[in-house]
């Protein structure tokens, strides 16, 4: 745990800027605290010469998290006394006890994902009409009432978490997610002896990325020279990878690549998949974290139509496809591998996209602007 400055007072100027420090307490309790998520938030706010920061991250895993940052939570509390609690994602199990220890503070919850909708609508792990289901939408909806405000990573995601839990959409702001400007950056393309040219698709496979018709679009490309490289996934995703070769399919599957080794794995690819192509309730108002790390090395995305799409502008800055459409997918990589000299272009267009969206600057101005909101 680091603390980077003690109390304060939280005047603001109507301007926009802030004109005395405000302590604000960023709170991490995550299976991995160093989530992208995290790290851009706390980039934003570290950047931010109003704030004085102290950070509550978790070291140990699985419950023996949630005792550590409550004990944590309280010692910040009597030693620091923040104005602003920030929790970030994923805080859902945490965030009573955050509501709790920073009672008579503002609380700002990063819901990122509704928790209704993630556990109900995208993964059917509940029904919502039942009795688990409505019990957890009142306990839910209590405790998002209690938030001073609720941080989505794109404004129609805020509308619709506002609509599903019946809360004015004022209480909502929205924050893009970011890329790590240390890690991913504008690189020389690394050929190596490969005339190959190179699709890459990587992540977690949950729902709303659509792997599957990544699959089927490289079974349908009757091309040798173009060749996938899909990485990430479980042995489920392997077995399906392994029959579509035996169709036909020119693909290379790895299970995990480095964190820091991705850039340079994308720098060597010629376009990059960022979905999201599942056409899930979640997939609808996501710009995928893949797509923004594209974005910011200045390649070449193929991203799926949605409610957020509207940012991309078709074979300028990306390539847009119909989600759930494998032979939409198909088209445009064929359409990039006869149209390789446009596709520089696209990637510089990429990278004014990210700085315009979801850079580093764009996050501490949009810290700023929720921080004098409340």
């Amino acid at each position: 745990m680091t603390m980077q400055g003690i109390g304060c007072l939280h005047m603001f100027k109507s301007g926009g800027m802030i004109s005395n420090k405000i302590s604000v307490c960023l709170v991490t309790c995550y299976t991995d605290p160093n989530y992208v998520r995290v790290k851009t938030l706390e980039a934003g706010f570290m950047a931010n010469d109003g704030v004085r920061l102290s950070i509550v991250r978790n070291r140990q895993h699985g419950v023996l998290r949630y005792a550590e940052v409550i004990l944590k939570l309280i010692r910040i509390r009597l030693l620091v006394n923040p104005n602003i609690y920030f929790l970030t994602f994923r805080g859902y199990e945490i965030l009573p006890f955050v509501l709790l220890i920073g009672i008579g503070k503002k609380v700002i919850f990063d819901e990122f994902i509704n928790l209704i909708e993630w556990i109900a609508y995208e993964h059917k792990k509940i029904q919502p009409n039942s009795i688990a289901g409505r019990s957890l939408f009142v306990s839910y909806k209590f405790l998002l009432r209690k938030a001073s405000k609720i941080i989505t990573d794109t404004n129609s995601h805020a509308s619709y978490s506002a609509e599903l839990m019946g809360l004015p959409i004022e209480k909502y702001e929205a924050i893009p997610v970011g890329a790590d400007e240390r890690v991913f950056k504008r690189l020389k393309q690394a050929r190596g002896d490969s005339n190959k040219f190179i699709v890459l698709y990587y992540g977690s496979m949950l729902p709303l990325h659509g792997v599957e018709h990544v699959i089927e679009a490289a079974i349908g490309i009757d091309n040798q020279n173009i060749e996938f490289l899909i990485i990430g996934g479980n042995d489920s995703v392997g077995a399906d990878i392994e029959t579509a070769v035996l169709k036909g399919a020119n693909i290379k599957y790895k299970k995990w690549v480095p964190y820091n080794d991705l850039p340079r794995v994308i720098a060597s690819s010629d376009v990059c998949l960022g979905g999201p192509f599942g056409n899930t309730v979640q997939s609808q108002s996501v710009v995928t974290g893949k797509t923004i790390q594209f974005l910011r090395m200045g390649k070449p995305v193929i991203v799926g139509k949605n409610k957020e799409s509207n940012i991309f502008d078709d074979k300028v800055n990306a390539l847009i496809v119909d989600q759930a459409d494998s032979k939409s997918l198909r088209d445009a990589i064929v359409w990039s591998y006869k149209n390789q000299d446009s596709l520089n272009k696209i990637g510089k267009n990429c990278l004014k996209l990210y700085d315009a969206y979801f850079s580093s600057n764009v996050i501490k101005d949009d810290i700023t602007r929720l921080l004098n909101s409340i």
